[in-house]
Order: C-alpha cells, then sequence, then structure tokens
C-alpha cells in the first residue's frame, strides 16, 4: 500500500508540475534553459516492469536556438549537465548507463526562421545495448515466498542485485529510498515485521559466478537453511555467503526457496 501511495504522490506531483510549468520565453536565461532540457530528458525515463525505471542513452545533444545567445554563458552553465541529469534520474531511482556523454550545441538563426527555441536529441550508441547484454548475462533467480506475506508469492529475477526487506520503498534517517525487489507487506502477523526493512540482498559475483547472500545488518538474523543444517550469514560481512539452488534463507521468521537456473 505505501508504494502504491507513493507512486500517486509521484503522479500528482508531476501532473501539478506540468500545470504550473511556464513556457520558455524568448529571454531565458541559460539556467532556464538547462532546467528545461533537464526536465525533458527526464520525460524519456522509461518504465522497465517492477518499478524499474531506466534511462536508455548514452548521448544526449541539447540544441538551443536563441537569437541573440551567449554561448560562453550558454557553455558555463551547461558544463555541469552531466552532473545535473545524474542527480535528477538518481532522485528518480533510474537505472543510468555507466557514460552519458552530454553536450549543447547554440545554433545560429536569422530572422525569418522558425526553430524551437530548445530542442533536445537523445541517442543510443550503436551496439551499446548488445555489448551489455552480452556482458551482462546473469543465471534465472526464482524467489518463492514460504512463510511471510509479500506482494507476490514468487518472483523471478536476471539482474545482479536482489534487496530483500519490509516495505517496497522504505526511508532510512538520512532520507534515502531503497527499492526492495522482494517486498514483505507492512502487516503484523507474528513473521513480517521480523523482517528488517532492509533486511538482506542477493548480489551476483562476476568472478565465482554464483549468488551471495549479504546480511545488511538486521536487527534479526539472516541464514541459510541447506540440507537440514542452518547457515549463519554474519551482519554486515563483506564476503557474503554463497547460496545454491534449493536453499531456504531465513530473514526474521520469514522464509524465501531459491530456485537458479
Amino acid at each position: 500500500m505505501s508504494g502504491r501511495l507513493l507512486h500517486i504522490g509521484r503522479d500528482l506531483q508531476s501532473r501539478l508540475k506540468g500545470f504550473f510549468e511556464v513556457p520558455l520565453g524568448p529571454d531565458a536565461t541559460p539556467l532556464e534553459l538547462l532546467q528545461a532540457a533537464l526536465d525533458e530528458l527526464e520525460r524519456k525515463v522509461q518504465p522497465a516492469g517492477r518499478g524499474r525505471r531506466i534511462f536508455p542513452y548514452q548521448r544526449v545533444i541539447v540544441r538551443i536556438a536563441q537569437r541573440g545567445a551567449d554561448p560562453v554563458a550558454v557553455d558555463a552553465v551547461f558544463r555541469d549537465l552531466e552532473r545535473r541529469l545524474r542527480e535528477r534520474l538518481r532522485e528518480l531511482k533510474c537505472e543510468t548507463p555507466e557514460q552519458i556523454d552530454a553536450s549543447v550545441a547554440v545554433v545560429e538563426t536569422s530572422g525569418d526562421e522558425q526553430k524551437p527555441l530548445l530542442k533536445v536529441e537523445c541517442f543510443s550508441e550503436p551496439g551499446a545495448h548488445a555489448d551489455a547484454a552480452a556482458s551482462t548475462q546473469y543465471p534465472s533467480l526464482r524467489i518463492a515466498v514460504v512463510k511471510g506475506q509479500c506482494a507476490e508469492s514468487e518472483y523471478l529475477f536476471e539482474e545482479p542485485l536482489v534487496a530483500i526487506g519490509r516495505t517496497a520503498e522504505p526511508t532510512d534517517a538520512f532520507g534515502q529510498i531503497r527499492c526492495n525487489h522482494v517486498a514483505f507487506l507492512e502487516v503484523r502477523d507474528g513473521v513480517n515485521e521480523t523482517v528488517g526493512r532492509a533486511h538482506a540482498r542477493l548480489q551476483f559475483d562476476e568472478a565465482s559466478g554464483h549468488y551471495q547472500l549479504f546480511n545488511e545488518g538486521s536487527s534479526n538474523p539472516t541464514s541459510i537453511l541447506r540440507g537440514g543444517r542452518m547457515i549463519p550469514v554474519p551482519p554486515r560481512d563483506p564476503r557474503g555467503v554463497r547460496v545454491q539452488s534449493g536453499d531456504s534463507v531465513q530473514v526474521g521468521r520469514a522464509v524465501l526457496r531459491l530456485t537458479i537456473g
């Protein structure tokens, strides 16, 4: 429920932003142009399912066709375009490419030309997605909820990191939001409340080719149940503990079963 309310709140914020947004005037300052470019780039974010968002472009060009524009001033303000873009995408919890080539160009205009004041162009570098797919093939990870209540009874992932905790998007004491891929519901049933908001994570180790389980320091324990024996996962241990297909993972009193394909 909290995740749905957060989504509704963001949607309302977006609608209000659009309602009060003032169109750029011909005398817009470089800073106003920068904010408008960031707003336009934010609209390029694509949903990728299961609450994920991605920005699938590696190259961004902002073209400014403003009569009398000062290229030096524009360049000075847009110098931080990539950093500002990454900050904006981070606020949206959006996955981004490792490299983004962001640039600005001032286009000369004559008196009778009718060009948009601001134009944002995004490109995906040829072969970038193919290269990424070739280097990020992860084993399928199926997680079945054996004990406890989640939004779904079973999850299927093919990604390097799966966060486990209570509620979909908990906030820590510093206001930072965490996205739990396996999110236990906020109910009091003797099980769910024993799961920490940031309880554990499964992370693929490319060196060994296996998933590791990490205990992120919850007050309740994290363990692996394998062949009738319990393997404790020490809190905040950077090494983690390797998991195998068929293992059960206990977080608090909740239990998950793993199938790795």
